[in-house]
């Protein structure tokens, strides 16, 4: 789940967490308080003592848990997010690899082109209308630039991310 997109719902999160940590916290003081009250023992061994040791190290590693939730919530929504793993492809594709266009004919040069423009990836519905060609066209032609081995098509949903190899 990436919490930067959605600041309100960890948020919200995190102050009930806080919230009940308090609770937690002022329910731990009353017991003490109670169990210190009715220790009958006038010896310096209260039998209630072995009670409220042990509860009392449950409810700190309880808000500890709390606190490090609240904190990881909190690094989430300052960290920023990261680019589009296609993006990085490309950018390290389009900086790694020159291409061959003595091979290719007008068409197929014209789709690089928009490509190059475009950071080395698009979408074929957008290359379809940049270069104004029919669909099944455009299909064909990226059809034999993937078999040369230039471009990869990769399937995002119902639409199609051409990418230079």
């Amino acid at each position: 789940m990436n919490l930067a997109e959605n600041k309100t719902l960890p948020g919200v999160i995190a102050i009930l967490l806080i919230l009940f940590a308090l609770a937690i916290f002022f329910y731990n003081r009353t017991l003490n308080d109670l169990a210190a009250e009715s220790c009958t023992d006038s010896s310096i061994n209260c039998p209630h003592e072995k009670v409220v040791e042990t509860q009392n190290i449950v409810i700190a590693v309880l808000i500890l848990v709390i606190a490090l939730i609240v904190g990881w919530i909190f690094f989430q929504l300052r960290k920023k997010p990261e680019p589009e793993r296609e993006e990085r492809i490309a950018v390290e594709r389009k900086q790694t690899k020159k291409i061959d266009v003595s091979t290719l004919d007008a068409d197929e040069k014209r789709i690089i082109g928009v490509l190059q423009e475009k950071g080395g990836s698009a979408f074929q519905s957008d290359v379809i209308k940049e270069l104004d060609y029919s669909k099944v066209k455009v299909s064909r032609m990226l059809d034999r630039l993937e078999q040369k081995g230039i471009v990869e098509r990769k399937r995002r949903g119902m639409a199609n991310l051409v990418v230079l190899r």
